[in-house]
């Protein structure tokens, strides 16, 4: 009996801790489940490790201009993938990237983020004359080319 009472104190302690609770109005969720269900997480829960991350990239822009990550920080980005000579699904990414891009383009934390799968195709210039063919803003939509197995990888993980 007295071993039951021990175990109901135990039990009724760990269940009695403090929980961190996540604003869910001031964060985003995280999606780490095949059927989407949203899980907000906090930095100091156990599993904020476990979320899945963009790994750290360096890119370059259509504008020459090296982007990163770091220019991403604090903001939320809709990536996709693409090569300019595209003649399939490409042109309706960009149709729906551009109609991102109006809807948002005067809010400061959402941004845009295309990597050109083909970058031995897609030079700079090309994905500069891309970007201007699709009314990319600048500060907006960063249109990137690099290294293939840095894109490659970065699309894979």
């Amino acid at each position: 009996m007295k071993f039951k009472s021990i175990l109901l104190i135990f039990i009724i302690c760990i269940s009695c801790k403090k929980v961190e609770q996540v604003d869910k109005t001031k964060t985003l969720p995280f999606y780490n489940s095949e059927d989407f269900t949203p899980e907000w997480i906090s930095k100091t829960d156990e599993n904020f490790d476990k979320i899945h991350k963009i790994a750290p990239f360096e890119f370059i822009n259509q504008n020459g201009e090296i982007i990163s990550n770091k220019n991403f920080e604090g903001k939320i980005y809709i990536a996709d993938f693409f090569f300019t000579t595209c003649p399939s699904i490409c042109p309706i990414l960009a149709k729906n990237m551009g109609k991102l891009q109006e809807e948002y383009k005067e809010d400061n934390k959402i941004m845009l983020l295309s990597h050109s799968v083909m970058p031995w195709v897609d030079t700079v210039e090309k994905i500069k004359e891309y970007a201007t063919n699709k009314n990319a803003i600048d500060d907006k939509w960063h249109l990137v080319t690099g290294k293939r197995d840095a894109i490659y990888n970065l699309a894979r993980t």
